[in-house]
């Protein structure tokens, strides 16, 4: 405050000696520079917004061979490409087809049987964008000594294809406890092709695969067949395994894939490419970490059904049983021509099982429903 004050008295002063007559002074006044002006610190550069995930609505089914889509939820592979599931479970695929139709889910995991045996209602509605695992874990089961297993006919000198007949034939009149579904009714039908039966030599109890498998412990049902979780139940409780996917081959194993619906597919191609690559991701993942990956599928199946299994068992099935081909497997497997695998002869032969049980394809173009081959490189990861 004194500054402007001294510089008032000088001015004065000097006003005062020109009304007297002095001459003026001939040195200016020394005058203060300004203070230099406050800088502001630099702004720090601002940081773009994390953008939201996008939700998907995601059907997906409580069995191993769907056990990656955990794993790459737990691991953030989803989440690095921008995408949270809001999942919704189910015991087998026509009530998530159904679900998809219906409009509350978007995109599903599920077998590539039920798919092509729906395929004559869904034709406009749904695709099949993905095939990346393979399932051989079926199996018919009885109680122990109830019936001779396919080992035990092999070890009385029957060759392979008696040992199915024979094994086979025990079904003739007797009950069998089985979940409803496309996926398992083919395992019957290869089942009684063996033996030359039909579906009419035998009665079906259709019970969901929990339900249906307290009940045969209980004594209903002379056989049992589902997947692994409620086999690895039984196997732990004594029950035996007469016939396995691996031992029937044909229509005792499944592909499995992504669902998705058509419209979604349209609208939203870098979300469904996202999904897949987080799949493959995860499947690099468990076959780099399988104490790591394979308990993160343990735990989650032991959630969903109660099943007990533990992470050597879970290496046990991922030996032969649910197979997890990695991104360039896939082609090798699926995609090249003479592969036991080959998806082209596969969707032949599950189209002609269909078509010989009455259901018509007239008008539907299934490679167009299943453009797998087609978007496979699009999902490396």
């Amino acid at each position: 405050m004194r500054r402007p004050f001294l510089i008032a008295l000088l001015v004065v002063g000097a006003l005062l000696l020109v009304a007297c007559g002095a001459p003026a002074a001939t040195e200016p006044a020394e005058v203060a520079p300004p203070a230099p002006e406050a800088t502001a610190a630099p702004a720090e550069p601002a940081q773009p917004a994390q953008p939201e995930p996008v939700t998907v609505r995601f059907g997906n089914m409580p069995y191993l061979d769907y056990g990656p889509w955990i794993v790459a939820e737990k691991q953030g592979y989803l989440a690095d490409e921008g995408i949270q599931l809001d999942t919704t479970m189910f015991e087998v695929e026509q009530p998530l087809i159904e679900a998809m139709l219906g409009g509350s889910i978007d995109v599903a995991a599920g077998a590539d049987s039920p798919f092509i045996l729906l395929a004559p209602q869904t034709k406009d509605a749904l695709k099949m964008v993905s095939i990346h695992s393979l399932f051989t874990g079926y199996s018919v089961m009885a109680r122990p000594g109830e019936f001779k297993t396919y080992d035990d006919f092999v070890a009385e000198g029957m060759s392979h294809a008696e040992a199915l007949a024979a094994a086979s034939k025990q079904l003739e009149g007797k009950t069998i406890i089985l979940p409803g579904g496309a996926s398992f009714y083919p395992v019957l039908d290869t089942v009684l092709n063996y033996a030359g039966l039909t579906r009419d030599d035998v009665t079906i109890i259709d019970m969901d695969p929990v339900e249906g498998a307290a009940a045969f412990l209980q004594g209903t049902g002379d056989f049992y067949s589902d997947g692994l979780p409620q086999r690895f139940r039984l196997e732990q409780e004594g029950m035996v395994n007469v016939l396995t996917g691996v031992q029937l081959g044909g229509g005792a194993m499944d592909t499995a894939g992504l669902y998705v619906t058509s419209d979604y597919f349209a609208e939203n191609p870098e979300v469904v490419t996202g999904i897949m690559r987080a799949w493959y991701r995860a499947v690099d993942y468990i076959k780099a970490n399988p104490d790591d990956g394979i308990a993160i599928m343990i735990d989650w199946i032991n959630e969903q059904s109660g099943a007990g299994m533990t992470v050597e068992d879970g290496k046990r099935f991922l030996t032969d049983l649910v197979l997890f081909p990695t991104h360039p497997e896939v082609g090798e497997w699926f995609f090249t021509e003479g592969s036991q695998y080959y998806w082209p002869d596969r969707l032949a032969a599950v189209k002609a099982y269909n078509e010989a049980g009455g259901t018509d394809y007239t008008g539907v173009d299934l490679n167009a429903m299943i453009p797998a081959e087609e978007l496979w490189p699009q999902f490396a990861p």
